[in-house]
C-alpha cells in the first residue's frame, strides 16, 4: 500500500475546487474480536470493495494522524470513541497486540445520496497504511487510545522461540 501521494492527487485536493473531502477508513483486527473492528471518520455508514469483498465501515468520529515519515521507525496516535465497553475490554486486556490499517479515500468516490454510502467505481485509497500495532493502550468509559507503530524486527531478540525445558519437555529427558 503507498504511503505517499501522488503529485497528480496533491494537486487535485488543493485544487479550490476539488470535490474532495477525505475520509479516514480504519480496521483493527485483534484475535480476542469476532470480527474486524470497521469504522470511518464520518457519522454515516460506508460500503468499500476491498480484495473482492464488500465491508461496511461504520461512522464514527475518530482521530487519527499520519504515522511519522522520518529516519526512525513510523509512529502515530489514535483516539476512538469507546462505543462498546467489548472493544476496550477486547484489546486492552490482552497479550497479543491489535493490528491496525488505514486507507484514506475521498467523498468524490462515493454516492452520497444513499445510506450507506455505496462506492461508484473500486479506487485505490489516496494515501494508506497497513500491519501497525496497537501499543500503550488505555481505555476507558469515553475513549480508546493508543500509538501505532511497525514492530521494529532489528530489535527483537534472535532466536526469538527457544528450545527450553517448558516449551520441548521431551529433548531433556
Amino acid at each position: 500500500m503507498p504511503r505517499h501521494i501522488t503529485p497528480a492527487d496533491a494537486l487535485d485536493l488543493q485544487s479550490e475546487a476539488s470535490p474532495h473531502a477525505l475520509l479516514a477508513f480504519v480496521t483493527i483486527r485483534h484475535p480476542n474480536l469476532t470480527e474486524p473492528i470497521r469504522a470511518v471518520a464520518d457519522p454515516f455508514d460506508y460500503l468499500v470493495t476491498e480484495d473482492g469483498q464488500t465491508h461496511l465501515y461504520r461512522g464514527l468520529p475518530f482521530e487519527i494522524r499520519p504515522p511519522t515519515d522520518s529516519d526512525r521507525e513510523p509512529v502515530t496516535q489514535m483516539r476512538v470513541p469507546n462505543v462498546t465497553p467489548l472493544i476496550g475490554e477486547a484489546i486492552r486486556e490482552s497479550s497479543v497486540r491489535a493490528q491496525v490499517s488505514l486507507a484514506v479515500r475521498s467523498t468524490a468516490d462515493f454516492d452520497l445520496s444513499q445510506s450507506p454510502r455505496v462506492e461508484l467505481a473500486v479506487r485505490a485509497p489516496i494515501y494508506s497504511f497497513a500491519h501497525f500495532e496497537l501499543t500503550d493502550v488505555e481505555a476507558d468509559m469515553l475513549e480508546l487510545s493508543g500509538t501505532l507503530s511497525l514492530r521494529d524486527y532489528a530489535q527483537e531478540p534472535w532466536p526469538s522461540t527457544r528450545a527450553t525445558e517448558g516449551r520441548c519437555p521431551a529433548l531433556f529427558r
